[in-house]
């Protein structure tokens, strides 16, 4: 079977910057000793959707600042609220009585978007008394979830802040059945309920540490991110290909990363990616219960007549599963091998030669096919007739 993976990166980095003092008449603050916040547009749920530094606007960010290991800048445990002034195009406190103005020494500044996900703020950044500064509690991947650092930062009149997407991210999963493929040709037909990219995870803590870089504490009950369709889609040779995922820009396809490794600031839970090698599902021999993350089909695949169908998933009431795996292994396949955070994944499934693997990672379709083992020689018979 044939696997064709798109990948497109989608980096997204937001700039914060700082205001002034003293509140004039407009609410802008005009003293350089203040601590105070402007936004530089570029890409982060705000809007029902994939944030930008435009759509960022739309919604609020939280800020803590850091003295001498000690937090400085902050309200509660929340960290102080910072909102887009849109006439005066800047980034303000929600709340002036939050404003606090630059000690003698740097600090050190963690952010996070969208407030609403109420980050808690360790009471100091040592090492040696708190691994984990910054704490988003609780996010289910319902929307995109951001964070940002600048460290050792000197009185300036803008803070610059990056910020960093938590999540990964899938875009779209097409599928197609190629004419010139042998699943074509042989009249199958494949009916799709639901996709799911099972052993991803969709909810737990987002960890921030004391230099700025990202981890996960994973709810062991996990839900995965997963695509229910009604109707179901059917592929066949009338209907060669169709969009299962097409989430493009909203707020929906994101979970947690798995890289193992920092991949932009962010060390995923570490799930390892089926290669599509039977021998690699593991001691549970079934991919189910296997750990590996992997796409699941819950599908019906059949051919023959509407009068005579034979099935190969499923039967005419029910639905079976079929996986497919991610990380490519085939020479024609662009897999991967682990989903980074502040990437968008755009998959297409081409069911060539075969429509994927069972549970126990054989594959789905097995040709029946014939080789010429030999053919037997003649043996000469010499008859001699005498009349």
């Amino acid at each position: 079977m044939m696997k064709k993976f798109y990948l497109f990166v989608c980096p997204a980095l937001l700039a914060l910057s700082s205001c002034s003092n003293e509140a004039n008449e407009n609410g802008i603050l005009d003293n350089t000793d203040a601590i105070s916040f402007a936004a530089y547009p570029t890409k982060s749920r705000a809007v029902g959707a994939d944030i930008t530094s435009g759509n960022m606007k739309k919604d609020n960010f939280g800020v803590a600042g850091y003295s001498k290991n000690a937090i400085y800048l902050n309200k509660g445990t929340n960290g102080v609220e910072q909102k887009w002034d849109d006439a005066n195009s800047t980034w303000e406190y929600a709340d002036l009585a939050d404003l606090k103005f630059w000690p003698e020494n740097n600090m050190d500044f963690y952010a996070y978007f969208p407030y609403s996900d109420n980050a808690i703020f360790a009471a100091t950044n040592n090492d040696a008394e708190n691994s984990t500064v910054m704490t988003i509690p609780n996010v289910d991947c319902s929307h995109d979830v951001l964070f940002a650092f600048a460290g050792n930062q000197s009185k300036q009149i803008r803070v610059p802040l990056t910020f960093h997407h938590a999540f990964s991210k899938i875009k779209t999963l097409q599928i197609e059945m190629p004419a010139e493929g042998i699943v074509y040709k042989s009249g199958c037909q494949v009916e799709i309920s639901s996709a799911e990219f099972i052993y991803t995870k969709t909810k737990g803590d987002v960890k921030v540490d004391k230099d700025g870089a990202a981890s996960y504490n994973v709810a062991e009950s996990n839900l995965t991110l997963k695509e229910t369709l009604s109707p179901s889609r059917i592929i066949n040779s009338t209907n060669t290909s169709t969009n299962i995922i097409d989430y493009g820009t909203s707020s929906k396809g994101y979970f947690f990363a798995t890289s193992a490794t920092k991949v932009n600031e962010v060390t995923g839970t570490g799930a390892l990616m089926w290669d599509g090698v039977n021998a690699n599902i593991g001691e549970t021999s079934k991919l189910s219960t296997s750990g590996l993350v992997c796409l699941k089909l819950t599908c019906k695949v059949w051919n023959g007549t509407e009068e005579k169908p034979y099935y190969y998933v499923g039967n005419a009431s029910n639905f079976g599963e079929v996986y497919i795996p991610l990380k490519g292994t085939y020479s024609d396949s662009k897999g991967v091998s682990t989903f980074d955070a502040g990437k968008r994944y755009i998959y297409k499934i081409v069911m060539k030669d075969n429509v994927g693997f069972t549970d126990a990672g054989d594959p789905i379709l097995t040709p029946i096919l014939f080789s010429v083992n030999s053919v037997d020689d003649w043996s000469d018979v010499t008859v001699t007739i005498t009349l």
